[in-house]
């Protein structure tokens, strides 16, 4: 016993790699909401999409208040039976929010096939139903804006669709290769909107203009590319590669592919975003840390969050770090625990 304490002690030392004072929270009020991801909409205020409750969040960096707003999602298509008691008709499983160009936060849903959108200024919530029964039976999808409307992917149903702000219809662009898996996706400076093929191992480009897509396999040691929010240099989209333990960067006019294995222990990295520095941040499902590539050099620093009393493999107790998002107004970067109910935001002033 002795033993096991004085070990717990110690990953507890090891944990603490960041003054605590540069960390703050926020708790979601409603229990087991499980905030997924978060964007800072034009209000100045930071926008949160919950997995497991039908509600957006809103933190007003300033006086810290963290208000929640009802979803009002159709019914799904299919049955929610498998999932606990205490989540049955709440659950849209929807890990997606983006500021669109028409000023408004954007929610693609996962397993009900729905976009919600929310105008920051009188907080009223619509929702636009799209019937697609393969369309998206799992939380993995995710969206980008674009001048006309909000890109979002529709994994299982190996499709990219577009919202169109005004009209409210929808696009498809399907994919060439079936069960390609398109998850994260972000517009590059070349036009294009590029994505993750998260089965598929490849990362594609989409012409919205004409409907061509264009495919670059990834390496063996870049599977599973899952989320791509980071563009540097003005030619290079970063992404997260969750079963290979990392980061992956194409060249968009090139399409050549980098890979930048993670050195700092067997992870699992899920979303990415860069901060003013250019060094390209990322979180990881299994471990309660920031972690960011700094490109220049290579390496990777491991920044542990509060409370953690073991570290890798698997910290304890887990947070389920999922969203990570640098935000240049406060020189911070905000996040997501999933399994703790709360937000966090990380100052680097």
């Amino acid at each position: 016993m002795t033993f096991f304490l004085l070990a717990i002690a110690y990953f507890a030392a090891l944990a603490c790699s960041a003054p605590a004072s540069k960390f703050t929270f926020y708790n979601v009020e409603t229990p087991l909401a499980g905030p997924c991801d978060l964007w800072n909409g034009p209000d100045g205020a930071i926008w949160v999409d919950t997995l497991l409750a039908n509600k957006i969040v809103r933190v007003d960096p300033s006086s810290g208040a963290v208000t929640e707003y009802s979803i009002p999602y159709k019914s799904g298509l299919l049955p929610t039976s498998v999932l606990p008691s205490s989540t049955q008709g709440r659950v849209a499983l929807a890990c997606v929010v983006q500021p669109g160009y028409d000023g408004k936060m954007y929610l693609a849903t996962g397993i009900r096939d729905q976009i919600a959108r929310i105008n920051v200024e009188t907080k009223e919530v619509e929702v636009f139903g799209y019937v697609n029964l393969a369309g998206n039976l799992e939380p993995l999808n995710d969206a980008w804006p674009v001048e006309e409307g909000m890109f979002f992917s529709q994994t299982s149903g190996n499709v990219i669709t577009l919202f169109n702000y005004n009209t409210t219809e929808f696009k498809d662009y399907p994919l060439p290769i079936p069960l390609s898996g398109p998850v994260g996706m972000r517009t590059g400076s070349d036009g294009g909107l590029w994505f993750c093929e998260f089965l598929g191992n490849r990362i594609g480009r989409l012409n919205y203009t004409d409907g061509t897509i264009k495919e670059y396999p990834v390496p063996p040691t870049l599977l599973g590319p899952g989320v791509m929010r980071v563009e540097t240099e003005g030619r290079y989209l970063w992404f997260t590669a969750l079963e290979a333990s990392a980061l992956g960067r194409i060249d968009i006019y090139t399409g050549e592919i980098t890979a930048y294995t993670i050195t700092n222990g067997a992870l699992f990295p899920v979303e990415d975003t860069e901060d003013s520095k250019g060094n390209v941040w990322f979180t990881s499902i299994n471990d309660n840390a920031l972690n960011y590539l700094t490109p220049s050099t290579g390496k990777f620093t491991s920044i542990q969050t509060p409370g953690t009393l073991v570290s890798l493999p698997l910290s304890l107790p887990p947070h389920a770090d999922i969203a990570i998002h640098y935000v240049q107004a406060d020189n911070s970067i905000w996040f997501t625990e999933l399994s703790e109910n709360r937000i966090g935001r990380y100052s680097l002033s």
